[in-house]
């Protein structure tokens, strides 16, 4: 099997993969959030999104599209988790593992670059998402105090991370470097 072939491989499982969670954890976060009709609707709306994505992409595949559908996946749950993250008012350090996935995905199958501009969006994503949580009762300089906090537990890492994924992509050479443009 040449570079290509394997490409292609990794890229359908791992679409798989995301399509089987999309499906399997919808019940599974439906129990966990309650049934509450616009909890419904998230679920339903963001595992439907994510299996109609990954059904897309196997079609794409299926045409020798590999790096347009590799990086639309990692593209389109960036933007899954993003939206979600932004809008479910759960503190960002919830949402941390979200973005790290995506992440670890794009260092697999993604471009290189296309790894650095997801770890740069996911980082904007969540310091933003930290800066607009509401504090408790806190306001002025203690308000922005614990702001940064909040975005000092958790940048730090990620960025390590991120850079990890960088030195491990580079060690695996520009076999599967191909981007989705």
């Amino acid at each position: 099997m040449g570079d290509e072939e394997e490409q292609t491989a990794l890229t359908a499982a791992l679409i798989k993969l995301v399509l089987l969670a999309a499906v399997v954890t919808a019940p599974i976060f439906l129990f966990g959030e309650g049934f509450e009709p616009k909890y419904l609707w998230r679920v339903a709306a963001s595992n439907g999104a994510c299996v109609l994505l990954c059904l897309g992409l196997l079609a794409l595949l299926k045409r020798g599209r590999t790096a347009l559908a590799a990086g639309t996946l990692v593209y389109g749950l960036l933007a899954l988790v993003g939206t979600l993250a932004w809008s479910n008012g759960e503190p960002v350090h919830v949402n941390v593992i979200n973005f790290t996935l995506v992440a670890v995905l794009a260092s697999v199958i993604a471009a290189r670059r296309d790894l650095l501009a997801v770890g740069a969006i996911s980082a904007a994503l969540m310091v933003g998402i930290a800066w607009k949580q509401p504090a408790g009762q806190l306001t002025g300089e203690a308000l922005e105090e614990a702001r940064f906090e909040s975005i000092v537990q958790f940048l730090p890492t990620f960025c390590v991370v991120i850079g990890v994924l960088w030195i491990g992509r580079r060690a695996r050479g520009p076999a599967t470097d191909s981007s989705i443009s």
